[in-house]
């Protein structure tokens, strides 16, 4: 179709949008809701390796030689001898500051202390300010908290311990700033992929972080550990404020097409926010399986991000550069685990041959088996033996990763008009487990590091893992429950009807609406 201006000039649609030319030619001809999921991605490899760092850099910081003493080495466990090349004790216990098991374990829960506080912060700061300023803005300021480490760790642990509880109160608001945007930018057919491709940042980050970190700090120093992330988080902000917008209408060069794919996919009626039932949600065994499930899976993730690098050096003797390269790997087996898993199960569900709900709990009950059997075979390794250490750890990882097909995408299937809600009890459930991980590590193994200490450890996440995978194989529900059905609702929805976007997890906010319609579009192509 052409349109004329006032002064009579005929011009087709393709050359207006030829004139919304930009800086990054490529970014112009990639559509511009996959240019958004790029941005999160990389964002979120930069988050990972600015704040995750800190588990390796505390084994190079810290002199553990004083933890380790003769009178704690009469156990019948014994410290593993060196498993890395050029590995000597010396390289294990040099480090400038001298911190207590105790301390460590408190600094590196340190994050999850502000964390814990600002997830609901976050989404109303999303919806007062949009996406774009706030996201940035933490990332900006926990950039800058990064940078500052070397300085606060060398002048008191509680110097770091402040740094590292502010860089989890910024933090604590990216999650659902990313749920936010995406509820105006992402079509109903394409939440999935578009999430998808943003989390893939996070394992990745964990990937790239510990081989990275342990080089920087063999290389050049643990103090670049926190400033070289901080320079490609700098990198990636200009890219940010530069291609990121809050919604379709506010980008200036977003093609016509896509534009109106994406409004008309996801809706523009606005209907009243409905009331949360708090009394009959935070009462209802179903909503409880999903906080205490994400709290036992989220004990072996955070143990690993906080404890592994200690694991790997105090216990099973590897060198920092080895330490950094297998560190990575149960993150590496979790990734191919977590993906195939989740197609697995989307294809098990739309088989339509077994019921939804046991396909869920057949993977909470096939991870969490596997969880505690591993745990329990680490706690009972009578001798040294790295190599199946290791492999342990990554097949522990590989199962955990199970539960993301499990019980983590159940929130929009039993109480889809309030999966916002839910899914922040669960993620605040998750965070406490990052609280007391490794505060528990600390406390046990104080002066007292040795393999007998860390059986004790692996025993207390097995009970944990197993007690939490029981509850909540046996109370976790797929049907719409009746505390979150409308009041024109049946006593179940239309089979014909679909709630847009109810197979993906959108923090519902008023940006976020996601109407009740038969869905039926096109794809464009762009």
């Amino acid at each position: 179709m052409a349109s004329s201006d006032t002064g009579g000039k005929s011009e087709t649609k393709s050359e207006r949008d030829s004139e919304k030319g930009s800086f990054c030619l490529l970014a112009d001809k990639i559509p511009a809701r996959y240019v958004l999921a790029a941005l999160f991605f990389v964002g979120h490899i930069s988050m990972t390796i600015s704040r995750g760092g800190f588990a390796l850099a505390v084994v190079v910081m810290v002199n553990s030689s004083s933890r380790v003493t003769p009178a704690n080495q009469t156990d019948t466990y014994q410290l593993c001898p060196s498993s890395g090349s050029g590995n000597t004790s010396a390289q294990n216990n040099q480090g400038e500051l001298d911190w207590s098991e105790s301390i460590k374990g408190v600094i590196l829960g340190a994050f999850f202390y502000g964390y814990i506080f600002t997830q609901v912060v976050g989404g109303l700061l999303e919806q007062k300010f949009g996406c774009k300023i706030v996201y940035g803005t933490s990332t900006l300021l926990g950039t800058v908290l990064s940078v500052l480490s070397p300085v606060a760790s060398r002048t008191s642990p509680w110097a770091i311990f402040a740094v590292r509880f502010c860089m989890g109160l910024v933090s604590g608001v990216l999650f659902p700033c990313l749920y936010g945007i995406w509820g105006r930018w992402a079509p109903p057919t394409e939440r999935t992929k578009l999430l998808a491709i943003c989390y893939l940042g996070l394992p990745l980050g964990n990937i790239i972080n510990y081989p990275l970190s342990s080089f920087l700090a063999t290389q050049l120093g643990w103090e670049y550990i926190f400033y070289i992330p901080g320079v490609s988080a700098a990198v990636w902000l200009v890219l940010w404020f530069l291609l990121g917008y809050d919604s379709p209408a506010k980008h200036p060069r977003i093609l016509e097409e896509e534009k109106k794919y994406i409004e008309e996919g996801i809706g523009t009626n606005r209907r009243q926010k409905p009331k949360v039932p708090w009394l009959k949600l935070l009462t209802s065994p179903a909503v409880w399986a999903l906080v205490i499930g994400q709290f036992s899976s989220n004990w072996g993730v955070f143990f690993l991000t906080t404890q592994l690098p200690n694991y790997m050096q105090n216990v099973l003797g590897f060198n920092i550069q080895t330490n950094g390269l297998l560190s990575a790997l149960p993150f590496a087996v979790a990734m191919v685990c977590m993906f195939a898993s989740s197609a697995a199960a989307d294809r098990l569900i739309q088989g339509g041959k077994i019921p939804k709900v046991w396909i869920r709990r057949g993977f909470v009950i096939t991870g969490y088996t596997g969880m505690v059997i591993c745990g329990v075979i680490l706690a009972n390794l009578s001798e040294c033996n790295p190599a199946a250490a290791v492999s342990l750890l990554c097949i522990t990882q590989g199962f955990n990763s199970l539960t993301v097909a499990g019980f983590r995408a159940v929130h929009v299937e039993f109480a889809p008009r309030f999966s916002g809600v839910t899914f922040a009890l669960a993620n605040t459930g998750g965070t406490v487990s990052g609280i007391f991980a490794p505060l528990l590590v600390g406390l046990i193994t104080d002066n007292y590091p040795t393999p007998a200490a860390w059986s004790t450890i692996f025993y207390i996440g097995a009970a944990i893992q197993g007690v939490g995978g029981i509850f909540t194989a046996v109370f976790l529900r797929t049907d719409v429950q009746p505390w979150a059905r409308g009041e024109g609702d049946k006593g179940s929805f239309d089979k014909n009807v679909e709630l847009a976007g109810s197979k993906d997890l959108v923090i519902a906010n008023e940006h976020a609406e996601m109407p009740t319609k038969v869905v039926e579009m096109q794809n464009t192509k762009l």
